[in-house]
């Protein structure tokens, strides 16, 4: 069933968008999530909830968006021996950008640069203004609500500002903002890579993850992932376990929102 806007044809979203007049979007940004993982899985990940929503619920999924981000908050650069995350293990607790500048053939200088030309540049100022500009533009196609959904969790706080912005200057749409922390059972909500995002791959695309690409060998630490290991915690049931969660928590906005 296709239910991205830019796939479907004036009948099949107007059908839609009658049916159910809410909007879905997936953020994320371009970054390393293990050598099993795609650089894109806070995008893909994020559009393919929104997808799953959209196919469960009623409604349209825009576009997601990769770029614009503050780039000082990337595995590339953050993930230094100091980066002490409150899912992290301690077997993580070693400076991950070394090794995964090297496996990029990437020097981790260029990533320096960048921060801190986006630090010059107002950190996340222009992602906020772009994020309240874009829901202005989904209000003006006729929608009455906006679901967002941050793959990345460095830009929740930004998107709340991004919100808070749309309605100061006089946005329409109810907006709501559900990301993986929607999932809290047996010591697991989000994390990096590992466990919880693996598994929502593993349900979404899971011909985008290879967990042949880890060391076989568990008393070696994974790369760049940051939570319970995905070699023996991620699997496709506990990423439909977290979908189910994410289909409550939309289910219940769009209630409050008047439009089920």
């Amino acid at each position: 069933m296709t239910v991205e806007y830019q796939y479907l044809r004036p009948r099949q979203m107007v059908e839609r968008r009658e049916a159910m007049p809410a909007a879905y979007m997936g953020l994320g940004i371009l970054e390393w999530h293990g050598l099993h993982n795609p650089l894109g899985l806070d995008g893909v990940k994020a559009n393919g909830v929104a997808c799953h929503l959209a196919r469960t619920l009623g409604g349209v999924v825009m576009p997601p968006q990769f770029w614009g981000d503050c780039r000082q908050y990337i595995g590339e650069l953050d993930f230094e021996e100091t980066f002490r995350p409150v899912f992290s293990v301690p077997e993580n607790h070693f400076d991950h950008t070394r090794p995964i500048c090297e496996a990029l053939g990437l020097e981790k200088a260029a990533f320096v640069k960048d921060a801190m030309r986006s630090r010059e540049n107002g950190k996340d100022a222009l992602w906020i203004q772009l994020m309240a500009h874009t829901m202005f533009q989904i209000e003006t196609l006729g929608f009455r609500a906006i679901i967002m959904i941050p793959g990345h969790y460095p830009l929740i706080g930004s998107l709340d500002r991004a919100m808070e912005r749309y309605k100061e200057e006089g946005g329409q749409c109810k907006v709501k903002a559900i990301s993986d922390f929607v999932y809290h059972e047996g010591g697991l909500s989000g994390d990096h890579a590992a466990a919880v995002e693996t598994s929502l791959m593993l349900a979404l695309y899971p011909e985008l993850v290879d967990l042949g690409e880890l060391d076989p060998d568990l008393a070696k630490p994974n790369i760049g992932v940051i939570g319970r290991d995905p070699r023996t915690h991620a699997s496709r049931e506990l990423g439909e376990k977290i979908l189910a969660k994410f289909v409550l928590a939309a289910e219940e906005f769009l209630k409050e929102s008047g439009l089920q």
